[in-house]
């Protein structure tokens, strides 16, 4: 029993660094995306899909909320685009201004 408790413990210690450099613990839940969105600190992802929508065609393929800390947060978003392309944006949470764009 105790072998099995000090692999867990060893593998979290090897995982947890792992997701906080790539960002995942800074990750909106879906409840509080909902809620940033309905308090007006987030502008609804309908109007940055829509705004990509009409520049480059296409659809959404994923999209998630993510707090960069110093009250900034980011939408970052993978986009299929009607000619096939994939794109990858970073878009300003508060404003819905595009920061980065990467992809075709």
């Amino acid at each position: 029993m105790k072998r099995i408790a000090a692999l867990f413990l060893a593998l979290g210690l090897v995982v947890a660094p792992a997701a906080s450099a790539q960002g995942w613990m800074n990750q909106f839940s879906p409840g509080q995306a909902r809620d940033s969105r309905n308090q007006g600190r987030t502008v609804p992802l309908s109007q940055i899909f829509n705004k990509l929508k009409r520049q480059y065609g296409g659809y959404q393929l994923s999209a998630d909320l993510y707090d960069k800390g110093n009250g900034k947060s980011v939408y970052e978003i993978d986009w299929m685009t009607k000619d096939g392309r994939k794109m990858h944006f970073v878009v300003d949470a508060q404003t819905g201004a595009v920061l980065d764009r990467r992809g075709a």
